[in-house]
């Protein structure tokens, strides 16, 4: 590998050593001006297709990471599991609901009530997003939120009733 150019920073200097070597590292790529992280987009997007976090922070604003987004719904996953209730009547009808948040849909079948469940999650994330996150009683509901947005109704549909 040749030596650093003269004004290359040091998070390119690493990436490319860890792209050498190919060994993992846990190494967190820091840009703390916003200027040097859009002259190094580039590299910033290879680092979080290689599962490497990259922080970008602007002025005194808190620092901010870009991540891989698969690897960004995974964890939010992890970190809000969600057992959705189910009641089946007699007649066939069918509720879904997800208990402490506002969430419920109904159907005539299981199928419509879990993609109706699904179209009422889109329907909170978007409100979460408009107003309720201003709210101290939703303001934790932000990986909730962000998984919604993130995911496809299909990968929603198997998270929430897959038997895995």
């Amino acid at each position: 590998m040749r030596g650093p150019a003269r004004n290359e920073p040091v998070c390119h200097v690493l990436y490319k050593m860890y792209l050498m070597y190919n060994r993992p590292m846990s190494l967190l790529l820091d840009y703390p001006k916003i200027s040097a992280a859009r002259d190094a987009i580039g590299a910033i997007y290879t680092a979080a297709h290689s599962q490497l976090v990259v922080s970008i922070t602007r002025e005194n604003d808190a620092p901010v990471a870009v991540i891989l987004k698969d690897d960004l719904k995974q964890a939010l996953q992890a970190l809000c599991p969600i057992e959705p209730k189910v009641s089946f009547s007699k007649n066939g009808h069918v509720s879904i609901w997800i208990e402490g948040l506002p969430i419920s849909s109904e159907g005539d079948s299981f199928e419509a009530a879990s993609f109706a469940l699904i179209a009422a999650m889109r329907d909170y994330a978007a409100t979460w997003v408009d107003e309720l996150r201003l709210y101290k009683n939703h303001r934790d509901r932000w990986a909730f939120a962000n998984l919604i947005l993130l995911s496809e109704d299909e990968e929603l549909h198997a998270f929430l009733f897959s038997d895995d």
